[in-house]
């Protein structure tokens, strides 16, 4: 008998310890201090970005408190999962009590429950309890809802109630966070998060993520066609170093072919498989090359040459040519690059060739001349990469505790009683008390209206 009341007691302890207030508190903030630390560090970047701002041993600590994929770390569930424990337990815990009040109403208005009600008025009436309680019972329903009536050999009760619903508000609230919390806890487990570059004209098939042990198989490929970069413009139309913005023209590759296209920019992600793709950064990949055609006596275009800077290019039978030097604006005619034709027995010979002058060039009457055809910098586009699972149980409960909070805050569980009894002067003494759970200052006035509208009645 002894082992039965020490295990209770445990068990008592453990229950007390998950409906704690002090439990919730201490979570929450817990919780508001962590995703503080999640605003201020930026999640699921490349470490090469985070080496901008840290130095290697604030890198090395934060990583190893997981503050760089906050969201996704063993302790950020665990308090998600402890959150969602001490919520279940507290409306386990409250709501018994709420449904037993709510299933069982007090109809009659005794002594004992007319003195603790805050609104109550008395008089007399000519007549007899079971007429005015026709009577009463008809106004009753105009304004509050049908009376339950109640006879007994001293008196006639009538008790009328109504946003029953609004004592659960509360409830279907705390319900919302808790299929919220589920749904962040299914997606941090079955989801994952990473973030992966491709150059223009290549494609990947994994996604490594942060933490990882190895990368994540998409089970079809996704391909960079294109990336595009606009830069801002001063007020005299030239072009700024600030980006204006940056998008990628993507393709998802299933099967072999092509089965989505779109491009994407900040904020306007694609979409497959419940897997999506956020454009998150961007950068240069390699030098810039200066693409220069190569045209005959005729002037027409017999190859295309992509000089790197300083790197000769042969053309066959003809010699070398070498990119020198890229002037923005040569001598007020734009963009012009400067060449070294090198050709075998004679000397080199520099020379610029005008962006804006494809036939420039011809005046040396050489057997091939040139024209350029401005500079090309290949890009890489920076993909952040999610897939969540749980999002859609996230957005069940958001709608649930939008519902939630209207019933809280915008309804209110109002009730009406009204006793009559025989007095010794023949009448009929009436008394009407009311209670409302919210607004109780909206429910004084309409009281009052009941009140007055009651005592104008006759029979």
């Amino acid at each position: 008998m002894s082992d039965d009341k020490r295990s209770q007691s445990a068990m008592d302890k453990v229950w007390n310890f998950f409906t704690s207030l002090k439990l919730a508190i201490t979570i929450l903030i817990i919780l508001a201090v962590a995703s503080v630390f999640g605003t201020i560090i930026e999640q699921n970047q490349p470490i090469e970005k985070y080496r901008q701002f840290y130095g290697d041993a604030t890198i090395r600590m934060l990583d190893a408190l997981n503050l760089f994929d906050m969201y996704h770390s063993w302790w950020f569930l665990l308090l998600l999962v402890l959150f969602t424990v001490n919520l279940s337990c507290c409306t386990l815990d409250r709501l018994p009590r709420v449904v037993k009040v709510v299933r069982n109403p007090k109809t009659t208005l005794d002594d004992n429950l007319e003195k603790s009600l805050g609104l109550v008025a008395r008089w007399k009436k000519k007549g007899s309890p079971d007429a005015w309680a026709d009577r009463y019972a008809g106004a009753m329903g105009q304004s509050i809802g049908k009376p339950l009536v109640t006879r007994s050999s001293e008196a006639v009760h009538l008790y009328a109630e109504k946003g029953i619903v609004s004592r659960f508000g509360v409830y279907v609230t705390h319900t919302s966070i808790v299929i919220i919390f589920i749904g962040a806890i299914f997606g941090n487990v079955l989801g994952f998060k990473g973030f992966v570059n491709i150059l223009e004209g290549q494609s990947i098939r994994q996604v490594p993520t942060r933490g990882g042990t190895k990368p994540v198989d998409l089970d079809f490929a996704v391909r960079c066609n294109k990336f595009t970069l606009t830069f801002y413009t001063d007020q005299h139309g030239h072009q700024t170093q600030q980006p204006k913005e940056y998008a990628s023209d993507l393709s998802v590759i299933e099967n072999g072919r092509e089965v989505l296209r779109k491009k994407i920019v900040v904020n306007d992600p694609l979409q497959y498989k419940g897997i999506w793709f956020y454009q998150s950064s961007y950068g240069q990949a390699g030098s810039a090359t200066a693409q220069v055609t190569v045209r005959d006596a005729g002037g027409a275009p017999v190859t295309t040459l992509s000089l790197y800077a300083g790197q000769p290019v042969e053309i066959p039978g003809y010699g070398g040519v070498t990119g020198m030097d890229y002037q923005p604006d040569y001598q007020g005619l734009g963009p012009a690059l400067l060449v070294e034709l090198e050709k075998p027995g004679q000397q080199n010979a520099r020379f610029w060739l005008p962006q804006a002058r494809p036939d420039f060039d011809r005046q040396r009457k050489d057997r091939y001349s040139f024209s350029f055809g401005g500079l090309h910098q290949a890009f890489y586009t920076g993909l952040q990469v999610a897939k969540d699972p749980g999002v859609n149980i996230v957005w069940v409960g958001c709608t649930l505790m939008v519902i939630g909070i209207l019933i809280a805050f915008f309804m209110s569980h109002q009730r009406l009683w009204v006793r009559l009894t025989p007095s010794a002067d023949g009448r009929v003494e009436v008394v009407l008390a009311g209670s409302a759970s919210k607004n109780r200052l909206a429910f004084e006035k309409k009281f009052e209206k009941i009140q007055s509208d009651l005592k104008a009645l006759a029979v």
